[in-house]
């Protein structure tokens, strides 16, 4: 078996979707990158990375064998947000030669396909309305186990949805969405985590999103600057060029939003933030702000996380609140 080292360097602005994971455990494609090593059957020894001995055990600990690598100190190049939202498609099309046999047949469903069909690739344990239509004009749609597509949905590839996710009256272009999320509204050129809920009407684009995250009814993201200048994100008190005139958000785990929020051009919402009060919200919020200033009690934030997890048959794990006690 071949060996190969895996990375877990970043800049800055990806760290709230990074708190609770290593890079190569975010879903860059059907696959994240470890996934994706095993399949091609590639045995990762180390990684690299400039988090700190506590941190690496701890993202071990939660994480399991996925996590329990060796690290090695390394000065090499940082992974950044542009470059994930960029390589959606290529990602996509990279790994559909490692989908199980069910996906190569697409059952009794009667669809309504724009394009070749034979670039569409449903489980056959997904449920596809005869109403959504797919079109694979610009990339393939890939569909899995146990997703459902209700009514009016409009898919457009690249586009990879979920085990157990859920579509209704969703237009989605160019994205990869995680296991186990309720969508809707429109979507385009982003990258969601798992568990996560944008189920109403607004827009997001050009954006990561992390997992547990629930983005309020028209909850809306600005990807592209009134002058079309280049977008600059802010973490903390640093600016970093996004290295591109489109760009949205960067929102992290656990993080919510109120009805009617609208996110500024390259906002950062970081891991556990609520936002609420103000409509229009720009720049970069801290871990778990709470409103506009004050900040979210952790017990508190601690015993929610579970009541909504738990919907999910999902629990807070002693490691997960190690973590989340310690950010």
């Amino acid at each position: 078996m071949a060996e190969k080292t895996l990375n877990d360097l970043f800049e800055p602005t990806l760290t709230p979707v990074l708190r609770l994971r290593p890079l190569y455990l975010l879903r860059d494609g059907i696959l994240h990158p470890l996934a994706r090593l095993q399949k091609q059957n590639i045995q990762p020894v180390l990684f690299t990375s400039k988090r700190t001995a506590t941190e690496s055990t701890n993202l071990a600990a939660l994480h399991e064998g996925n996590g329990r690598l060796t690290a090695i100190a390394s000065e090499g190049a940082e992974v950044r947000p542009n470059e994930l939202l960029a390589n959606i498609g290529r990602r996509i099309a990279e790994d559909i030669p490692y989908l199980p046999t069910e996906f190569l047949s697409q059952g009794n469903f009667r669809l309504h396909i724009e394009g070749e069909a034979k670039h569409c690739y449903i489980h056959t344990d997904a449920q596809v309305s005869a109403h959504a239509v797919i079109n694979t004009e610009a990339g393939p749609v890939v569909i899995d186990a146990a997703a459902r597509i209700g009514a009016f949905c409009l898919l457009r590839g690249p586009l990879y949805i979920g085990a157990r996710t859920q579509l209704d009256n969703c237009h989605v272009s160019n994205a990869i969405v995680g296991t186990d999320c309720r969508l809707g509204g429109e979507i385009a050129d982003s990258v969601i985590g798992n568990y996560t809920n944008k189920h109403h009407e607004g827009f997001l684009g050009h954006s990561i999103v992390g997992d547990w995250v629930n983005l309020g009814a028209m909850t809306t993201t600005s990807d592209l600057k009134n002058n079309y200048g280049e977008v600059r994100l802010t973490f903390g008190t640093e600016k970093y060029a996004a290295g591109t005139i489109k760009f949205g958000s960067i929102i992290g785990d656990y993080a919510k939003t109120a009805i009617g929020t609208m996110l500024g051009t390259g906002s950062i919402v970081d891991l556990g933030a609520n936002l609420f009060g103000l409509s229009h919200r720009s720049g970069y919020f801290r871990p778990f702000l709470w409103g506009e200033t004050k900040i979210y009690d952790r017990n508190k934030f601690i015993e929610d996380a579970g009541r909504m997890m738990q919907r999910r048959k999902q629990a807070v794990t002693p490691a997960l609140e190690k973590l989340l006690r310690e950010i």
